[in-house]
């Protein structure tokens, strides 16, 4: 399992846009956002008046989904846990973020919210071999 654990953790690493589902008042919203990781844990700068920050603020559960469009033939859905950073953790997570992201040229109240998102369970699909294989597991 720690090796399965390792791929799909790499496979995060290696991918920087993900789709992120929210849900608010019964509504569900997917939007698609860059993102950056450590481990299990993905960092989302964006608008505070977006409304992923909106549902978020009523209900942190949001689901992930990850792609290659084909081209490797591998996919992660995962459950996790968003919180809107603020101060002290919220100034780490943007210059964690912008080691590898460049937000300069986006207009400033466009980036000036910080997510983090705790992966918790995921499902990892795996189509390289011509046979689907669907692993499970929690973080």
């Amino acid at each position: 399992m720690e090796v399965l654990k390792e791929r799909a953790k790499q496979y995060i690493k290696g991918k920087d846009v993900c789709v992120i589902a929210t849900c608010s008042r019964n509504m569900p919203r997917a939007s698609t956002v860059n993102y950056v990781s450590d481990g299990f844990t993905l960092y989302i700068v964006t608008s505070a008046r977006s409304t992923k920050v909106r549902n978020i603020r009523e209900n942190p559960n949001v689901s992930i989904a990850i792609d290659d469009q084909g081209k490797e033939r591998l996919c992660l859905q995962a459950q996790g846990i968003a919180t809107i950073l603020s101060g002290r953790e919220a100034e780490k997570a943007r210059k964690f973020y912008c080691q590898f992201r460049d937000i300069t040229k986006h207009k400033p109240e466009l980036v000036d919210t910080m997510l983090r998102v705790e992966l918790k369970e995921i499902m990892f699909s795996d189509y390289t071999t011509g046979e689907l294989k669907v692993y499970k597991f929690r973080v």
